[in-house]
Formats: C-alpha cells, structure tokens, sequence
C-alpha cells in the first residue's frame, strides 16, 4: 500500500461527553474502509481476562469510521474520565498510525498551558543576544512567555517587553531581574515580575536594608541549626522586597556547587521552604552540568512535599546564550497551567506550574502536582512540536520587521489550537 499521510484530530476532548474524533487521509481509494480502534489508558472500559494469555489487539476491537466526503472519516466516543487514549487507524489488515488523544475536565480545559522560562540573561549583562534577540530565539523554540533576569539589571527586561510588545501580544517578556547582595554571601535570587527593582534598593538604600534585615533578626524566628542567621535574614529580606513589588520571589539553584560549595546550605534552604519565605522553588536549573544539583532539589523537594508542605516548582534554563553550541537553552524550562497571561502568577502559586527537563523533543522528565504532569507529558508529545513550527515563523517574522507575516501566523496559530483542542 502506498505511504499516506494521516491527520487525527481534534487531540484533546472534554471528559464525560461524547465526541467526534476526525481522520483525514490522503491518498486513499474510493471503496476504502477505515477503522479505528480507541482505548482508554487507565480507566477501562473492558475488563482484563481471567485467562492467563490475551491478544491485547482483541480486548478493543476495532470499528468502521463513516466517511465525510474528500477522504476525512468521523467517529463518535464516548469519552470519560481525565486520561490518554491509545488510538489506532487501520485500513484492510495494515495499521497505518497508532496516536494518542486526551480527555480533560472542564477546569482543565478553561487554562492553557503556556511554556516558559523564569531565568535567563541577554547581553546586558553576561549573556549573548540583545533582549529582543533572545526573546526572540524563546519565541522560535515553542515558548509563550520568558522573564529576562540580567544579573543586578531591571531595565532589560524592560527593553525585551516593550521591543516585543510593538510586535505581538501572543508572546510575552516578563518584568524581572536577579538580585544580588550588596557586600555579603553571593545571593541569586529571581524577581519574576516585579514593579520595581529590587537590585536598586539593595544597591543604593543600605541603611534602610540593614534596618529591615535587623527587624527581621530581631523577630527570633530563626532557628539554631540555621548557621548564619544574617544571611538567612537578608534572603527573607530581599524575597519581601520582591513580593512587595507585586513579584514572585523564586529561590534559584539551592545546591548549585559554586566556588566549591553550595550556593545555599541545606539548614538556610530547608527554613526558607518550609517557612514560604519563596513563592517557588527552581527545581531545575540548567547550570547544573553533571546533575548533582537538580537531584538534591528534587530530594528535598520530594521530602518536604510528603510531610505536607506545597511548594510550587518551575525549571529555568538560567541561560547565557541560544546559540552557543553548549548552551543550555530549552534543556530545562516550565509549563503553567493558567487562564492567561495575566494568571501565570496566580497559577504557579497554585502549583499549576510543572518543571520539565527536556532531552530532545521526544523524550522529557516531568515533576510537579501529578495531575498536571500527566497533562503536560501528552502535550509535550504531541501539541509542542508541531505548535513550534508555527511559533518559529512568528519569530522570523518579528525579527524581519515583517508586521503583515506577524498576523498572519498569528492566524494560524488560532486556527491550529482550534483544530487540536475540542473546546
């Protein structure tokens, strides 16, 4: 049988309605029929045989599509329940595509998932790229938002968002920064966000830092086994600054082994955690080369979430160029479940944010609340790589000036999430 080429779609359905699933082929004969066989994942729909051997092809059988005219077939499931399914297509005895479809609840499929990355630098500061540039690279690898966090620098994150605003409101550049102390520590921290630079305030009001970090100290809250409450004082410090600019304080790469040890000791970062002095945990951070890092994240993480602290996570690229061919760009980086750009925050608090570290475009880890990592497997299989397709024209076009190619991939990025969502 000659190669076809088939289409499936929608992709994601509503759970606990009945749906019409569409195939279209091309290349197919007139007195053709095509079947299709679907299977749900995790909720059964036929129970398992008490033999001790079964055909798995026979427990789902297969059923013939009805035929809509220039080679697009239809076929009517009920789905149900939050969950993947197998699908099958088969003409004559050749199975010509096996896939996977999705059902959601009506909560679920209100919010859309937007990847991005909290922590990243352009060339202002020690990163390659102008913000506008390296925006653009993020929009061209699938992502719908990013924050430029330059090291001690706010204002190119203003540059990056108004450059990308004059173009598309598809895309977004995040206000944010990394803050650093003035003269004590080494501190990174993420402002995601905020109104104000928190790097300004640590750099110019010193005395009105060493007051606030005093009455900090002065409360007593920290405990003993924290060795150096000062420095404990000075990070809840600067998380307050950022969350009082309307910001997200995210605690970056605890156990990044810098200058022979880690950038935080396990007591201070343990405290913080517990205490929600942070509104998030980078989890992944992609400065972590040989792993050691993101696994004792992960641990801690997995520890503190089981004695029953919620704690939202993100995974962040931290990177310093798109280009360079070590570059650790679009190695690790986040989905957020939100009902818009302006929820992203909300969402992340509401640990609706999954940190996701990417070995290439097939094969991912996913960490975060259970629901929304199963989620954002399927998606990163089967919605982001052909949704990059499309954001990659967009950014060529942003980058060519090219106001009229801008609209238009805007257009059939509407028209390709219509297609792929049934709601």
């Amino acid at each position: 049988m000659a190669q076809k080429m088939i289409d499936v779609f929608p992709k994601v359905f509503l759970a606990d309605k009945t749906q019409t699933i569409y195939v279209k082929i091309n290349g197919l004969k007139v007195d053709e029929r095509v079947l299709i066989k679907v299977q749900p994942m995790e909720k059964y729909a036929v129970k398992h045989t008490e033999n001790y051997r079964v055909d798995e092809e026979e427990r789902y059988t297969y059923v013939e599509m009805r035929s809509e005219g220039n080679g697009v077939y239809s076929y009517e499931y009920p789905f149900f329940d939050e969950q993947k399914f197998d699908v099958k297509i088969k003409v004559g005895e050749e199975v010509l595509l096996c896939t996977h479809v999705y059902s959601v609840c009506q909560d679920l499929a209100k919010l859309k998932a937007y990847k991005g990355d909290t922590h990243l630098h352009s060339n202002r500061s020690d990163g390659e790229g102008t913000p506008f540039e390296v925006a653009c690279h993020y929009r061209a690898a699938g992502y719908d938002f990013i924050a430029i966090t330059d090291h001690h620098r706010y204002a190119p994150s203003l540059e990056g968002k108004s450059a990308v605003e004059k173009w598309t409101k598809d895309f977004v550049v995040f206000k944010g920064e990394e803050v650093h102390n003035r003269d004590m520590g080494y501190f990174h921290i993420i402002n995601f966000d905020g109104d104000f630079s928190v790097n300004d305030v640590v750099e110019t009001q010193d005395e009105y830092v060493q007051s606030e970090v005093a009455k900090i100290l002065a409360k007593g809250d920290i405990p003993d086994t924290v060795a150096d409450k000062y420095d404990c004082a000075y990070r809840i410090f600067i998380a307050e600054q950022i969350q009082k600019g309307g910001g997200l304080a995210i605690m970056a790469h605890p156990y990044w082994d810098v200058y022979g040890e880690y950038h935080m000791p396990t007591a201070t970062t343990e405290y913080l955690l517990k205490q929600g002095a942070f509104d998030a945990l980078e989890l992944l951070a992609a400065d972590d080369f040989d792993g050691n890092g993101d696994n004792l994240q992960i641990a801690l993480w997995t520890d503190l979430r089981a004695t029953g602290y919620k704690i939202p996570v993100l995974g962040a690229s931290d990177s310093h160029s798109c280009i360079a061919p070590d570059s650790l760009f679009n190695r690790q980086f986040s989905l957020v479940f939100a009902d818009g750009f302006d929820g992203i925050k909300s969402a992340i608090k509401a640990e609706r944010s999954v940190a996701v570290l990417s070995f290439n475009d097939e094969n991912f880890l996913a960490f975060g609340s259970f629901r929304y990592v199963k989620y954002a497997r399927f998606l990163l299989k089967e919605y982001f790589p052909a949704y990059k397709k499309l954001t990659a024209k967009h950014a060529a076009a942003m980058l060519a000036e090219d106001a009229n190619a801008v609209m238009a991939v805007e257009s059939e990025i509407v028209a390709f999430n219509q297609k792929f969502f049934a709601f």
